[in-house]
């Protein structure tokens, strides 16, 4: 403000403007935050996919034996056979640790496509007398409704 406060409504007026003033540069804050936020989107992402190469997913143990099994087997004696023994040591490190991430995703779908293969009622290799079921079948509805105080529906 330019001019002094002598009155109670140059008051009221600067009180006003100050709220106004706080409103806009509290938008301002909050637009500016989230084109930081839309930014750093692709640096989040990088640090996720590094986070997921260096640490196993523990939700299924089973599954990560059996990755480190591969990994060790497959990887190290036949895939890097010659390779140096940093090679030896990190790629399947790194491949362990990823694919169990992605298995902890997607396995669950890759088991139920799995285990319908040898489903004889869902199978229609197996159960040759196997009909789909419609998914969706029209029905007629009525409604009825009454009046109130009295016992004939209209």
């Amino acid at each position: 403000m330019n001019q002094p406060i002598k009155t109670y409504t140059d008051l009221c007026e600067e009180r006003d403007r100050v709220k106004n003033l706080l409103v806009l540069q509290r938008q301002k804050i909050k637009d500016d935050w989230h084109e930081l936020k839309d930014e750093f989107i692709p640096v989040k992402n990088a640090f996720g996919v590094m986070g997921q190469m260096t640490s196993a997913d523990k939700s299924n143990p089973l599954v990560n034996a059996g990755l480190k099994l591969a990994s060790d087997i497959f990887l190290k004696n036949f895939v890097l056979a010659k390779a140096g023994w940093v090679t030896k040591l990190a790629v399947p490190f790194v491949v362990k640790n990823y694919s169990s991430h992605i298995l902890a995703r997607k396995g669950g779908r890759y088991l139920g496509k799995f285990i319908s293969l040898f489903n004889k009622k869902t199978n229609p290799r197996i159960n040759k007398e196997y009909k789909p079921q419609p998914v969706y079948q029209e029905r007629e509805i009525i409604v009825e409704t009454t009046i109130p105080g009295s016992n004939n529906p209209v």
